[in-house]
């Protein structure tokens, strides 16, 4: 009678069957781990696009009750006037200058950065602080004070005209934040221009 004899893997095939299943686990994880930052990243960047979104809509909101009070200088105008003249300046900060050493750099204080409270248009439109970003750049209304993080408004007016009147203002709504897994910061902006009435 023959005896079969069983023979196992070696210790080199057990190794080599480990390894593949490690590279392709961490590969997995690698590519899985990527997707996640992505799908972050994507999402932020569409909660600060609303963000953005919502400024200029509150923006463009009191200007046109600035021009349908015009002449009659009622609280919406007052509002206007509080952005206009408490905000305006020459010159906005260059969108590259907003990340310096990989850190967001807002404006200085002298540039009158500042975020619309869009819950309180009817009222007081009550320009917020601008802050750092602790996560995404938003407006943070659940604070007390209601704070902007990684977002602010500069409000340009136009090169004076003969009647020494600005013709438009150019609002620069920017936003700034560090995402996870980036090493540079994210950074969005637009510009919104309103045009003031003539009488």
């Amino acid at each position: 009678m023959l005896k079969r004899q069983q023979a196992g893997d070696t210790i080199i095939e057990v190794l080599f069957a480990t390894t593949v299943f490690t590279l392709i686990a961490v590969s997995a994880l690698s590519i899985m781990n990527q997707g996640i930052a992505m799908a972050q990243r994507s999402l932020e960047i569409g909660l600060v696009r609303q963000q953005i979104d919502a400024q200029a809509d509150a923006l463009r909101f009191l200007n046109q009750a600035y021009v349908a009070d015009y002449g009659k200088r009622d609280a919406a105008t007052a509002k206007w006037n509080q952005i206009i003249t408490e905000n305006a300046v020459t010159r906005a900060q260059d969108f590259d200058a907003m990340v310096v050493d990989g850190h967001c750099q807002m404006p200085s204080p002298s540039g009158n950065p500042f975020a619309l409270d869009i819950t309180k248009l009817g009222t007081n439109p009550k320009l917020v602080p601008v802050t750092d970003a602790v996560t995404y750049a938003k407006v943070r209304y659940d604070a007390s004070p209601t704070t902007a993080e990684g977002i602010w408004v500069q409000a340009v007016r136009s090169p004076s005209t003969p009647d020494n009147k600005p013709g438009f203002y150019d609002f620069h709504i920017r936003a700034c934040w560090h995402s996870p897994g980036q090493e540079a910061p994210v950074t969005l902006g637009t510009i919104v221009r309103l045009y003031e009435p003539r009488g």
